[in-house]
């Protein structure tokens, strides 16, 4: 048993993960702006963009007798107001802005936040990111690329200095899975998860599930930091015009 810090905990891909990691006798400190819908979670309801709330829970559920020794940092998306844009080059500025701080402001906040309680006890600790295969091909959505592309950065940057203290890190890059808010945000492009289902070389799209046992693989592999993991099922290998 471990305990494992995880934010946007109550979203499609964080709420596989928190499920997959109570079933395997895991704690879960769960955050999110919504409060996931489950009692055997340390939860708590907050903007990950409040550093202070962030530093707070954490101090709280440390308080409790949690010690975490594990963060997958989850929460982020990007906004409706890039996927609906007519001409991404000219992408407004406030959109832009808004898509760094919810997907890269926030998981460097939780890092920072987390890395004390990291520090403290011995033995195995990690980091995983989430960043998107967004960043790693010509997808459009360039404020949410961006944004995923520096969490690569981070995870490149912090390697070295990190392990120094024991503590690895690394990020799962997920192809387009369709979660419930997924499908309603590209509702707009008739038959887009069909088109994408239709070419994927494994001949189905990912699922929760599937971005859940990468986390989980990335917490066990104990010899493995600086990485990204991509889960797309060979989405970056054969991607449907839109």
């Amino acid at each position: 048993m471990t305990d494992v810090l995880v934010t946007g905990a109550a979203g499609g891909l964080g709420g596989a993960l928190v499920g997959a990691l109570v079933a395997r006798g895991d704690r879960v400190v769960a955050i999110d702006r919504v409060r996931p819908e489950r009692d055997d979670v340390s939860a708590y309801t907050l903007d990950l963009a409040d550093e202070e709330a962030v530093a707070g829970a954490l101090a709280d559920a440390a308080g409790r007798g949690l010690e975490i020794r594990h963060v997958v940092a989850i929460a982020g998306g990007a906004l409706p107001g890039e996927k609906t844009g007519a001409d991404l080059a000219e992408l407004p500025l406030a959109v832009f802005r808004a898509s760094l701080e919810l997907n890269l402001v926030t998981a460097w906040i939780t890092l920072r936040a987390a890395l004390p309680h990291l520090r403290r006890p011995e033995g195995d600790r990690s980091i995983t990111l989430t960043t998107s295969t967004d960043a790693l091909a010509s997808y459009g959505l360039p404020a949410y690329a961006a944004a995923k592309a520096g969490l690569i950065g981070l995870v490149n940057s912090l390697a070295g200095p990190l392990g120094g203290d024991g503590i690895r890190i690394n990020a799962v890059a997920p192809g387009d899975v369709p979660t419930d808010r997924n499908v309603r945000e590209w509702g707009h492009v008739p038959g887009w998860y069909d088109r994408l289902r239709e070419s994927a070389p494994l001949g189905r799209l990912g699922t929760p599930e599937d971005i859940a046992a990468a986390y989980l693989a990335l917490i066990d592999m104990r010899h493995v930091t600086g990485q990204v993991i991509v889960v797309d099922g060979g989405q970056t290998v054969s991607r449907p015009s839109s």
